[in-house]
């Protein structure tokens, strides 16, 4: 448990609030499952701010549009004028000042890696500044390094100085003019003061406020209006009845922009260096003017600003925590809405899969197929082309043609045989038929079972969280089509040749029970009735006569014998029969090789599902306890960013 927040003091409490936050965001960094990218942003931020609350010194970061003043502040602070201040400035990266005992220098990192530090030879070749006459100052360094082509190179900058600044443990920042279009220097500002422990807003106050710094106080500096103070430059440039006037106007302005107590530090920073350099014996510098006070009134300024640098210090750091913690809420609450809508998509695609429950898919699919098959077989089995029965028509008319009507006996065994073989030709292809269709219908389901089924599997490997691949279409075996029974026929054909022979209309005499019998002995069934036909009408009338009457009289048992064709109901429960089989082997395949790896993957998704929701209940929980640590960081933030009280005030 984190130490609870104190804020009667800023005492060890505080430290032991901020130092609990950070390491408690960097134990839910490695068990919050949070994307690679993310999390490594997130580590990065955590150890710079860690890096930061462990670091004691101060650091004020300078901003200001071009020709603000700037410089000259920065230059009044280190007591000289080391800094250039003209327009040619072109550096495109902050510049760090810092103390050093015993010297000054300069460091600086070009774009392409190497260090370089002056005084040195490498220095010196790099900034082609050997076939320079003149003393080797660090002036002339900065001058040649900030306003000519060499600062396109520069990555970093540092400066070393034996002054105190700000009256020492403070590193001073200066950024580039916010005002300047090249690219990368909002960037670089915005950087600033997201590290600064207080942010120095230099104004001048002959063009206050332009609409450059309205936008870069309500965009960059907009969550640090608690850590910037405001010094108001080239106040000496006004009539001294207008100075007060223009301090009230800033200060009313910035009150309107959202900085609810601002803090304005009204100096003549280019006066005050001027009166430093008078009393070193030194030239006089622009504006410079001995003993007119200037210096003693920056003096307090400076004191007011360090005072104020080490009051804000407490405000940076648990502002730069409390920024962290957003981030990590943030990425927290997307993580649990991204586990919710994996976790409702994956409810939502397994409603839509039958394959977890292997079997009944498997038995879906068998019955659907066996369903098909006994609709598409029997029109398959019935099917007599008209062409069929026009073609036997014309060959029992060639059996009686001309003078073969008068062969009682040989025109009955070759109708006969016509019929016969005819029926058994067309009782064969139908069955041939219905064969292929069920071979048809066996294929088609056969491609649809692995079609469907790998279109599931493959979305139940994805609801598992695996990459797998479903097995190729099984090969379909199709035994030969049965051979036809024609017992059936011969029955039915026997019983309707009884019932026409039999019938008052062809008991005629002896030459209708001559055909029967010779009909009879040639084929039962239909060679009765071919026989009884022929035997009735022979006699009676001429041969022409004869044989149209016997074409029409033997048309019906021809159409009988045709649609018993049709039925073949003894051969379409072999041709199910063998479908069934080949279904049933299909499924048994299914079942052997894909029962265990769809229970695995079902199991494997229920788990992932539970993970899901025992991850989305620990992100939730998570998130309720950041929101909770950000209210305490941000009741830490007000308490310790309150102004320090000016030691002038009663």
């Amino acid at each position: 448990m984190t130490e609870q927040l104190v804020v009667d003091g800023p005492g060890a409490g505080w430290t032991s609030v901020v130092s609990g936050h950070l390491r408690w965001i960097e134990g839910q960094l490695d068990g919050l499952g949070l994307p690679t990218e993310r999390s490594d942003e997130l580590r990065a931020r955590l150890l710079a701010v860690q890096v930061r609350a462990a670091d004691p010194r101060l650091r004020v970061a300078v901003f200001g549009e071009a020709s603000s003043g700037k410089s000259t502040l920065l230059n009044a602070f280190l007591r000289r004028r080391l800094l250039p201040s003209s327009a040619l400035v072109t550096t495109r990266t902050t510049t760090v000042l810092e103390y050093r005992e015993g010297g000054e220098g300069l460091m600086v990192r070009t774009a392409d890696g190497p260090l370089l530090e002056w005084p040195s030879a490498p220095f010196a070749t790099w900034a082609g500044r050997r076939r320079e006459s003149g003393p080797d100052t660090l002036e002339r360094a900065l001058q040649h390094v900030l306003t000519t082509t060499l600062a396109d190179e520069v990555a970093s900058l540092r400066v070393f100085s034996p002054v105190r600044l700000l009256g020492g443990g403070v590193t001073v920042i200066d950024t580039p003019g916010f005002n300047v279009t090249e690219r990368g220097h909002r960037e670089l500002a915005e950087a600033a003061a997201r590290q600064a422990d207080m942010a120095l807003v230099v104004v001048p106050a002959v063009a206050a406020l332009s609409l450059t710094l309205v936008d870069f106080l309500t965009g960059p500096l907009r969550d640090h209006h608690d850590r910037c103070a405001f010094v108001l430059t080239k106040l000496d440039l006004l009539d001294e009845d207008e100075r007060s006037e223009a301090v009230a106007v800033v200060e009313r302005r910035l009150r309107d922009l959202g900085c609810a107590d601002p803090l304005l530090l009204p100096c003549s920073p280019g006066k005050a260096l001027g009166e430093v350099e008078v009393e070193a014996g030194g030239v006089h510098g622009p504006g410079g003017s001995g003993g007119s006070g200037h210096l003693a009134s920056f003096l307090e300024v400076e004191a007011r600003i360090a005072q104020l640098a080490a009051a804000s210090r407490r405000s940076a750091v648990a502002a730069t925590t409390l920024g962290l913690l957003s981030e990590l809420l943030s990425a927290v609450e997307e993580t649990a809405e991204a586990r919710r809508t994996a976790l409702g998509r994956g409810e939502r695609e397994l409603a839509t899969l039958t394959l977890p429950d292997f079997p009944a898919f498997l038995d879906t699919w068998a019955a659907r197929t066996r369903h098909r098959a006994a609709t598409e077989l029997n029109p398959a089995l019935s099917r007599t082309s008209p062409q069929s029965r026009t073609t036997l028509e014309v060959k029992v008319g060639n059996a009686v043609a001309g003078e073969k009507i008068n062969d009682l006996a040989g025109a009955a065994e070759e109708v006969s045989r016509l019929v016969r073989n005819h029926l058994r030709q067309d009782a064969q292809q139908a069955v041939r038929r219905a064969a292929k269709r069920a071979g048809e219908v066996l294929t088609t389901a056969a491609a649809e079972l692995a079609r469907d089924f790998a279109a599931q599997y493959s979305a139940l490997v994805d609801l598992a969280g695996e990459t797998r691949t479903a097995a190729p279409v099984p090969p379909v075996v199709w035994p030969d089509p049965p051979a036809p029974d024609m017992s059936g026929i011969d029955r039915a054909l026997s019983a309707i040749g009884t019932q026409l022979t039999t019938s008052g209309k062809w008991r005629t005499g002896g030459g209708a029970m001559a055909g029967a019998l010779a009909g009879g002995l040639v084929v039962p069934g239909i060679g009765a009735v071919v026989g009884g036909v022929l035997g009735a009408l022979i006699g009676r009338r001429g041969p022409d006569a004869t044989r149209e009457q016997f074409l029409q009289q033997v048309s019906p048992v021809i159409a009988a014998a045709h649609e018993e064709i049709g039925a073949l109901a003894a051969c379409l429960p072999r041709v199910e029969e063998s479908l069934t089989e080949s279904v049933a082997a299909i499924r048994r395949q299914y079942d052997d090789e894909w029962r265990e790896e769809i229970a695995r993957l079902t199991a494997a998704h229920e788990g992932r599902r539970a993970e899901l929701a025992a991850g989305i209940a620990h992100a939730e929980e998570t998130a309720a306890t950041a929101r909770r640590r950000r209210d305490e960081i941000a009741a830490l933030r007000r308490h310790t960013s309150r102004n320090v009280p000016n030691p002038e005030e009663p």
